[in-house]
């Protein structure tokens, strides 16, 4: 693959891989599945990308080989897609606009970083300690317990606990919608 070829998926893949599982997840309900189709999705859409009319919005686009992808996996499949209904549909493609306006625009992100933060100094030491072991060294509940001399399970506890509190700043801060 060429470097500017590259450059173009990892683009794709960082702005949209997101609000592309939660379109597929939710018209799935599965997200080995779901994860799939947004692989063939990204394929299509690089293999097309000549095809792209770029007086057009990007995201339309791409929803629009999302909807194509997920009708041939049910073909594929022999299965019936699950209804969700014209309105449904229409609600899911709005919230996915949104979603994706959100992921691409810098600003949020900063936005959403500056939240994050002003809602972590909210929580305990501790909170904030599990919360960074877990996500930021990506370490396990059991090695977390032992360095923390916890149980396991408090340790999964008090984890969920604090992420429950950071989602819950995060919307009151209006960076996290629910």
């Amino acid at each position: 693959m060429s470097d500017d070829m590259e450059i173009w998926a990892r683009a794709i893949i960082e702005q949209n891989q997101r609000w592309l599982m939660a379109y597929f997840l939710s018209s799935t309900g599965n997200p080995i599945v779901a994860e799939d189709l947004c692989q063939d999705v990204f394929v299509a859409a690089l293999k097309g990308r000549d095809r792209f009319d770029s007086s057009r919005p990007f995201g339309a686009w791409l929803r629009g080989i999302a909807r194509n992808v997920l009708l041939m996996h049910y073909r594929s499949a022999g299965k019936a897609p699950i209804n969700l209904g014209d309105k449904l549909l229409h609600v899911l493609d709005e919230i996915t606009e949104d979603y994706e306006k959100d992921a691409a625009d810098p600003e949020h992100e900063e936005i959403a970083l500056g939240g994050l933060r002003d809602c972590m100094k909210k929580l305990s030491e501790r909170a904030r300690t599990l919360l960074s072991l877990k996500y930021g060294k990506h370490m396990r509940s059991k090695e977390i317990s032992e360095r923390m001399d916890m149980k396991a399970t408090a340790v999964d506890m008090a984890i969920s606990r604090g992420r429950k509190a950071l989602k819950e700043c995060m919307e009151k801060k209006g960076v996290v919608r629910v």
